[in-house]
């Protein structure tokens, strides 16, 4: 079963930030107060690590902020906290012409722009100390200094680059979409079997490179590199995305690809890149660049109507804090907003007074007293019901746990196939809790743990003949390195129920789909409710939440009894085997006006047993008891053969 879903942009990557790199670029306070305000303003912080002496912060960015994915984005992001400028950049400006040596032939309209130079007499040597350390701090290995500049242009930047060995592919290149079934072995010396739907850098019927994301082995840069050709593009993220999904091509290029990439950082890149080379004497260069660029991308207006924004926030704004605010953001002020192209996040005045109350502070946000009445409750009744059934199952003593609603390919068993998935691991929409809890409850056992109580509430993905079916489920996972049976199991099970005011269901021997023994189903008034058996060690249940829906006791409530109770010990003699349970019980409903029976004490066959006695309308007089209490000795001895100790 394949189902096409789309994900939308909402995930998060990491961005490592060495300190001193970023340092090149804007004057930054104290390290501990930039991570806490770079939280703040929406880039939590991952980690603060120390390596090789040198300061790195691991940043958690969100998918739509493709500007920050380089070392410039996050100078930009501290100077609009602080409201410090940026240090200047050194560049080799460029003219952009359309005519070139190497001819670009652009087949398809999945590239929004590229660009191309020609740098002759390449030196290709070890990468001095200052370029490796810094790509080493930032987690990238180093290779040679052509190699190791593309990469640090594109930390810096956020423009991913490549070089070709001009001398190995000629002048005459083409961007198109490849053929089925066509291959190219990369750098990594993976072979890739490619689709119609991957876009390519091609030499003829020669793949040179998968555009956006990785290239091909043997016309890349070698140490016998003597003319390269610096190419830098920008493509439809939707397209590149697929690609690296489908192929499992999570470079640093990809992932900055998959992004809404600013195409103006095209130009600046090559520029930047051209600087190092000038400087070092890496090679000589023309600085003509080849530019397609069919639809250009300018900066762009928006209106801001302060009352609503006021409104929005609860906030009276100051036009001289927003101007303030505007301008630290390099959006211009009040009278007239433009937004500059490397926000490409940007787009509505919603977005732009979320940028406004970041930078002033979501904690500056005045807590207000509605008012107008406090709306009534619309919860759903199956948001509630998990929410009582949550708590029922932490009160017994089981930790909750969260995953994905994918399972792993080893696990598969006729799950639907997402047709673009996040990630190669995640291409398989889970049809039960079970196996994500298995790996989970490995987890612990590995760790030497002693006991294994997970549970999770979700949902499961099936196909019903032509319709997709989502059902919500709960499911327990148990394991005991001391005592594992399935009776302690069944106990907790049991008590999960009565917390959720849930009679307890029967339990039905059947053979069920998955790795179990001692499988069963669980029934509820003749009604399927769920399943669940024995998985090596590890005992399961899983539990259909719709099935049980509304079913829950209505608990009635009386208030305090009005009149005291009479209470008394009784001990008796029990024969054996006899169990202590049914006596109980049997005081218990003999009569209404007995409220509470309490086991005290037990010498051989003696148990002594405390009894409450209570009515709700009057004092039970010493004659009431006395006739209760014969009638319940009377039905224990018939029933028992219990007596009375004199």
């Amino acid at each position: 079963m394949t189902l096409e879903v789309y994900i939308t942009e909402i995930s998060s990557t990491n961005m490592r930030i060495p300190i001193n790199w970023l340092k090149e670029f804007v004057t930054i306070p104290d390290i501990k107060q930039l991570a806490s305000d770079l939280t703040m303003v929406g880039h939590m912080l991952d980690k603060i690590e120390i390596k090789n002496g040198q300061t790195i912060l691991d940043l958690e960015l969100r998918g739509n902020r493709a500007d920050c994915y380089s070392i410039m984005g996050i100078a930009k992001e501290v100077s609009a906290i602080y409201g410090t400028k940026l240090k200047n950049i050194n560049l080799i400006p460029v003219k952009l012409v359309k005519k070139y040596n190497t001819k670009l032939d652009v087949q398809t309209n999945l590239v929004k722009r590229a660009s191309l130079i020609e740098i002759n007499n390449v030196k290709i040597e070890k990468s001095p100390k200052w370029l490796s350390e810094k790509l080493t701090a930032y987690g990238i290995e180093s290779i040679n200094n052509i190699v190791d500049l593309t990469n640090l242009v594109m930390i810096e930047t956020g423009e991913p680059m490549h070089a070709f060995d001009l001398d190995q592919i000629g002048n005459n290149l083409e961007i198109r979409l490849a053929k089925t079934g066509e291959k190219i072995t990369t750098f990594t010396d993976t072979v890739l079997t490619l689709t119609k739907d991957d876009l390519v850098w091609t030499k003829g019927d020669k793949v040179l490179s998968v555009a956006g994301s990785i290239g091909e082995k043997y016309h890349s840069i070698s140490n016998d590199t003597k003319n390269i050709l610096l190419e830098a593009a920008n493509y439809d993220r939707a397209n590149i995305r697929r690609t690296v999904y489908r192929h499992n091509l999570l470079t640093d290029a990809g992932i900055r690809h998959e992004k809404e990439l600013d195409p103006n950082l095209v130009d600046f890149a090559i520029s930047r890149f051209l600087y190092f080379i000038k400087k070092y004497s890496w090679g000589e260069f023309n600085p003509e660049v080849y530019d397609f660029y069919p639809k250009p991308v300018k900066p762009w207006e928006l209106n801001l109507d302060i009352n609503y924004l006021n409104n929005l926030t609860g906030i009276d704004f100051d036009k001289k804090e927003i101007n303030k605010i505007l301008s630290n953001l390099n959006f211009g002020n009040i009278n007239k907003i433009v937004i500059p192209t490397y926000r490409t996040d940007v787009k509505l005045e919603e977005d732009l007074i979320e940028e406004i109350v970041r930078i002033y502070g979501y904690d500056k946000i005045p807590v207000k007293t509605l008012s107008l009445e406090i709306p009534k409750n619309i919860t759903p009744s199956y948001i509630l019901q998990e929410e009582k059934l949550r708590a029922s199952a932490v009160s017994i003593g089981f930790d909750e746990c969260i995953s994905l609603s994918f399972v792993k390919e080893k696990y598969k068993t006729n799950n639907i196939e997402l047709v673009n998935p996040p990630s190669p691991d995640t291409k398989y929409l889970r049809n039960s809790l079970f196996y994500n809890l298995l790996d989970s409850a490995k987890k612990t056992i590995n760790e030497r743990g002693e006991l294994v109580q997970l549970f999770e509430i979700g949902k499961i993905y099936l196909k019903d003949k032509n319709e997709y079916v989502e059902k919500r489920k709960i499911g327990f996972i148990y394991w005991s390195k001391k005592s594992n049976n399935f009776v302690d199991f069944k106990s907790l099970i049991s008590a999960f129920f009565d917390k959720a005011g849930i009679k307890n269901p029967d339990y039905i021997s059947e053979i069920i789909n998955f790795d179990f023994v001692n499988s069963y189903l669980l029934k509820l008034n003749k009604k399927e409710i769920g399943f669940g058996g024995k998985h090596n060690d590890l005992y399961y249940t899983e539990i259909d939440l719709d099935s049980i829906l509304g079913i829950d006791k209505k608990y009635e409530v009386s208030l305090w009894p009005k009149y005291p109770p009479q209470i008394e010990d009784i001990t008796l003699i029990i024969p054996e085997k006899t169990y202590v349970g049914n006596i109980v019980s049997e005081i218990t409903h003999h009569s209404s006006l007995v409220t509470s029976v309490k086991l005290t004490d037990i010498f051989e066959s003696n148990y002594t047993f405390n009894i409450e006695y209570q009515s709700e309308d009057h004092t039970l007089t010493d004659k009431e008891v006395e006739e209760i209490r014969n009638k319940i000795l009377s039905s224990l001895k018939t029933k028992f053969g219990v007596t009375i100790k004199e």
